[in-house]
């Protein structure tokens, strides 16, 4: 199953796309917490799991990580895992690539109500609000989903 494929199934089955959402419906505890430098955090323990999001995010950034430690969860339970700020020169780990394509898949699970002939890349990140990376990212899960079927 691909990773836009469990954001449709996930989308379904809660009835939202909203990662807060679906997670307080699993359980997890979210706390929202100043964090300098980190915009979020999965943490397990004792089979307790917990993500801490910086308070100081936007509606939407506070969304997209959200969705994030949501892949975490899903796709790394176990790992504790930090989300750090994209100002470090740090190359993404798997995980990371795995949660950010995650993120963006359940932020928009319907790529056919979405993507509009002949936009580039640029005009998607801005429509979907995340840097070029992210829908360069999502792009790739689109073409990955479609050559699956």
């Amino acid at each position: 199953m691909t990773l836009l494929q469990r954001a449709q199934r996930l989308t379904n089955k809660y009835g939202t796309n909203d990662p807060q959402s679906i997670l307080q419906e699993m359980g997890v505890v979210i706390l929202s917490v100043p964090m300098s430098g980190i915009r979020g955090m999965y943490k397990r323990l004792k089979r307790n799991t917990f993500v801490f999001i910086d308070s100081e995010l936007d509606e939407r950034t506070c969304r997209f990580v959200l969705g994030h430690e949501l892949g975490h969860h899903l796709y790394h339970r176990g790992q504790n895992r930090v989300f750090m700020d994209r100002h470090t020169l740090l190359i993404p780990s798997r995980q990371e690539i795995e949660a950010d394509t995650f993120s963006v898949c359940l932020m928009q699970p319907h790529p056919d109500e979405l993507l509009l002939e002949g936009e580039t890349t640029e005009q998607l990140a801005a429509r979907l609000g995340v840097d070029m990376r992210i829908a360069q990212l999502y792009q790739a899960e689109i073409l990955r989903n479609k050559n699956r079927n």
